[in-house]
């Protein structure tokens, strides 16, 4: 009596399903994880970050209105 076990037996039936679901979760967990981790990041690397950065500085007095026109044209470029 045959089983439909028979076709399944080694690396060529059940071990490659097993190794292609392996790469499967492990690519969606991989790219959840991505982009968790841009959406968390991603206030934090937009352009205009730096130049608000700098208004916070010369707000506080940290740095003069020269200074921050010098580091404002150097971010720009």
């Amino acid at each position: 009596m045959m089983n439909w076990f028979d076709h399944c037996l080694g690396f060529q039936g059940g071990g490659m399903m097993m190794l292609g679901m392996f790469i499967f979760w492990g690519l969606l967990i991989f790219l959840g994880v991505y982009f968790l981790k841009t959406l968390q990041n991603g206030k934090d690397t937009k352009s205009g970050s730096h130049i608000n950065i700098l208004k916070e500085r010369l707000a506080r007095g940290e740095i003069t209105e020269d200074e921050f026109e010098h580091l404002k044209q150097t971010l720009l470029k």
